[in-house]
Parts: structure tokens; sequence; C-alpha cells
């Protein structure tokens, strides 16, 4: 009862901040009455969002943006949820979920670490599940791969006999939600990347620039490798694992009959995703003057991987469609990142605009902070600060904050020849660590709430798990640093 009576309160906080608050705080400086409006619509959603979660949350932002004269009812509509990069999103959240429930997913984890020249090398065999997680998860994302990571590790040690609160099979699942990032964000048109990279767009799009997704897509790829030298290098010379049990085991076990040999539905789903995830990456293999460049290039991603979808739908394998229409879009799509991403669309669009004053405002406040530092000093801090800070807050809140606050220096920067797009996959991979306190993020309140981490597990994670967290920040940070130079 005290509970539901302080979420009562609390929500009443956040529906005045949104809509009340606006009118009454004072404007400075450069802000606006109709910035100061828009910071409170923003404060008062990740707030909301924070208490009553994200759909709800994002709907009522929304409409609360009407509120200002900025938006029309019509124009917001149009501009958040009726653009592309939220159809892309819908058919992105499909295509994983067909992957999913398929489990072509989880036969390629099983099929990778079932290998014989796995057998009697625990090491490899450390390093094949990193390989798979950082492969399969870039496709199914976090929760998908800690969820399979979880069901490999239960089987593991029911086979091996090994205890499940073993510092290997703690490691190994703290490694992979510190890895959420990676897993979550790695390709540029994944929802919570598209989510992060809009709020930099909405300022640089005033000068008819935009995030570039090659070098969101480099930037990832670059940590990933690093973070999988970094963790093995701990594996091998930092921890201790008392791996004899390993050693014995005829990795094979893995390898269920369910999992012996891929089914043709999986062999159809697995071709789907890869034609419509690197459908960008395919165009730029074939040459621009062929038929098949014009044809596809002028149907674009979003509607081949619609396309795609609607044929898995129609084909029949076995008397039964690789996939029901219903089925997917009811219970496929994540309404819930869907509506947040049209919410930040829709702020950070605003406060970017000449009429609010909130990104000279912001511009000014960095521009003293960063000012006279170096480019590489500057993507130091701020790749430290997105893997500390996450840890005590939610993650996408952070990010969300984060990206906002430093979009109006992302123009600046971009003007003196900065690479910017590095920016926004640092913060969101950075944001994605949280792996220490349940409070940082769902992947960890799963991780923490498992046997693996039953009793002293907590413990576990700021003594020992740390050391894991800062390997994974120091790859980010050095990939940060790499492409910021490079790039």
């Amino acid at each position: 009862m005290k509970t539901s009576k302080s979420k009562m309160i609390q929500t009443v906080i956040a529906l005045l901040i949104m809509f009340v608050a606006g009118f009454i705080i004072p404007t400075w400086g450069p802000v606006t009455r109709m910035g100061v409006q828009y910071l409170c619509i923003m404060v008062g959603w990740i707030y909301l969002s924070i208490i009553t979660g994200g759909l709800l949350s994002s709907v009522i932002a929304l409409t609360a943006c009407v509120i200002p004269g900025y938006y029309t009812a019509a124009s917001i509509v149009s501009t958040t949820l009726g653009n592309s990069i939220t159809l892309l999103m819908i058919f992105i959240f499909i295509m994983v979920y067909i992957f999913q429930k398929t489990k072509t997913g989880e036969f390629l984890v099983r099929w990778l670490l079932s290998r014989k020249v796995v057998n009697g090398r625990p090491y490899l065999f450390t390093a094949f599940f990193f390989i798979a997680i950082i492969v399969i998860g870039a496709v199914i994302g976090s929760f998908g791969i800690i969820l399979l990571a979880i069901a490999i590790l239960d089987a593991l040690a029911e086979v091996t006999g090994m205890d499940k609160k073993n510092d290997w099979f703690r490691f190994l699942l703290l490694a992979t939600v510190a890895l959420s990032g990676t897993t979550e964000v790695f390709f540029p048109f994944k929802p919570y990347a598209a989510l992060y990279m809009s709020i930099f767009d909405a300022q640089l799009n005033t000068i008819g620039a935009a995030c570039d997704g090659n070098t969101w897509l480099i930037t990832a790829a670059i940590m990933a490798v690093l973070s999988f030298v970094i963790l093995m290098l701990l594996a091998r010379f930092a921890f201790k694992f008392d791996l004899r049990r390993m050693k014995e085991l005829d990795v094979s076990v893995l390898q269920t009959p369910e999992f012996k040999k891929m089914s043709k539905k999986q062999v159809i789903v697995l071709i789907s995703v890869i034609l419509t995830f690197f459908y960008p990456f395919i165009l730029m293999l074939l040459p621009k003057e062929s038929g098949v460049y014009l044809f596809l290039n002028n149907i674009g991603q979003n509607l081949f991987m619609g396309f795609v979808i609607c044929l898995l739908c129609l084909i029949h394998v076995d008397g039964e469609p690789i996939a029901e229409i219903g089925d997917v879009f009811k219970n496929g799509t994540n309404w819930q990142i869907i509506f947040a991403v049209g919410s930040v669309i829709a702020i950070g669009g605003a406060m970017a605009a000449d009429v609010c004053g909130v990104a000279t405002w912001l511009l000014s406040i960095f521009q003293g902070v960063f000012g006279g530092m170096s480019i590489v000093t500057v993507v130091i801090i701020v790749c430290l600060l997105s893997c500390i800070i996450t840890q005590f807050f939610s993650n996408s809140a952070t990010a969300i904050l984060f990206l906002t606050a430093l979009a109006p220096l992302a123009v600046a920067l971009y003007q003196e020849g900065v690479n910017v797009s590095v920016f926004p996959a640092l913060i969101g991979t950075g944001t994605l660590t949280a792996c220490l306190l349940p409070s940082g993020s769902g992947q960890s309140a799963i991780m923490l709430s498992t046997d693996i981490f039953a009793d002293d597990g907590q413990q576990w994670a700021l003594s020992k798990g740390i050391v894991v967290l800062v390997a994974v920040t120091l790859a980010i940070v050095a990939s940060g640093i790499i492409s910021i130079l490079v790039l």
C-alpha cells in the first residue's frame, strides 16, 4: 500500500514537471520559455519512465510536446512515428523475434561450443563462448544472449557437476552482461543505436549533416575485438579458475538431438537475417551502375526487410508457415522502444531549434568544460563517465541525458572536422556496461537473480567482477581513441 501511494505521488510529480513546471521556472541566458518547457518535458519523461515504464511515459511525453507550440498534433506524429527509422525498427524487432523463436540463434551457439577442437581445452572453450556471445548477440540483442548464456552455463554445470557459483561461471556471465553494449547496439540500425543516434541527428540536421552508420559499425567492431582480447587475457592470467572438470568434458553433449542438424526453417531464417541485416554492406559490394544495385537501392533496407518478413509468413515448411503474421506483429515488436525513439526525436528536435535556445546554452557549458582539451582527452572523459555513471542509474536514461547534453557540442566539433559519429557509439556502448548493481540495468538484475550469483554474488560482482568492468571500459576507451584518430 505504501509503495502504491509513493508511486502515485511520484507519478503526479513527474506529470507536474512535464505539463506545469515549464510555465513557472524562469528562463535563463539564451534559453527561452519554449526551451524551458521542452527541458521540463524531457526531465519529466525520464522520471516517469523510471516510475511507470517507457510506453506510457513516452505517449504522455509526445502529447506534452504539442503544448509549447513547436509541433502540431499532425506534425508530431509524422515526424516521430511516421518516419522510415521507426518502420525499420519495427521490422528489425520482428526479424530478431523470428530468429529467436525458431531457435536459430541457440542452434548456432550450441554448434559453435560443441566443436571437438574445444575438448580438453577450457580456455579455447572460453574463447568460443565469447565469440558466440558477440557474434550471435549482435543479432538477437543483449537480453536474448544473456538468457541463452544462462541456459548454456546451467547445462554445463549439470553435465560437469561443477558448482554454479564457481568463479569461471560468474566470470562468463558477468562478462556477457558487461558486453551488453556490444551485443545490443553493434549494428547502427538496431533500435537502441537508432535511438542514440537520433539525439545527435537532431542537432546535426540543423547544418545538413547526420551520424554516419559506417563509423558506428567500425567503432563497435573495434570495441568487440579489443573486449575479446582483454577478457581472454584476464581469463588466462588474472583469474585462477579451477577447470579440471571442463578438461574432462566431451562438449558434444551440448549438441542435444534438437540441435544436431539445422532445420529447413532455421536455414531459411538464417539466410533471411544475413540478407536483411547486412543489406547496406551487400549494396556496397555491388557495382553502382548495375541493375541489381539500382533496384535494391530504390527499395531501401526497411521495405526489403518488410518484404522478407512477409515471405517468411507465406513460406510453409512441413505444412506450417515459418512465421505467423499476427504473432510476429503482436509479440515481436517492442513498442516501448518505438515510442521512446519517437519521444527522443520530438524532444531533441525541438531543443535543437534556435527558438528554444537550449542548444546554445548547452554548447556554452561544454565549450567551457572541454575548451582547450584535445579531442582524445574528450573521448577518454566521455567513455569513463559513461561506463561509471551507468552502474548506479538507468542505462537508457544515462545515455539519453549524456547524449542530449553533448549533442550541441557535436555541431561545433563536426564543423572542425571531427567525426562526431564516434560519440553516440561510445556512449551507447558505455552506458550498457552496467554489471555491478541491479539498479544499473535489466541485464544486471537478471544476472544477479540467477543461481550462479546466489549467496555472495553481489559481493563477488563488486570485488572480482569490477575487474571485468575495467577490462571492457579499457576496450571502449581504446576503441574511441582509435576511431576518433583514424576515421
